[in-house]
């Protein structure tokens, strides 16, 4: 069961999103079957979903808003909601993408 909270969901959304324009500019420009350069493909597109996953995520982030208790003075700050998937926030989840586009680029390049 995928664990989302607020707008999470959009990390996968957002790298299934870009792993499909980019097998569709494969599929367009080697034509169906170029297993080889769907694998380098892939790995493109996780290097482009991740600056997308990250710039997502800040964008979404609430600074919070601070609030002063009328009656003891005390001042505290209530946060926004929280975007995230499987309890990480969205803009972490760059990372691993950044992760995965650089394995599947060294099995595209040093694997069999």
């Amino acid at each position: 069961m995928i664990v989302w909270s607020g707008l999470g969901f959009l990390v996968p959304a957002i790298a299934f999103g870009i792993w499909v324009i980019m097998n569709l500019m494969v599929d367009g420009i080697y034509g169906d079957g170029a297993d080889a350069e769907r694998v380098v493909a892939s790995a493109i597109a996780l290097l482009l979903a991740a600056p997308a996953i990250w710039f997502s995520g800040k964008a979404l982030e609430s600074p919070g808003r601070l609030v002063i208790d009328k009656e003891t003075g005390e001042e505290m700050i209530l946060n926004g909601p929280r975007h995230t998937l499987f309890f990480i926030p969205m803009k972490y989840w760059a990372f691993p993408a950044i992760a995965g586009g650089l394995f599947a680029i060294g099995v595209a390049l040093f694997g069999s």
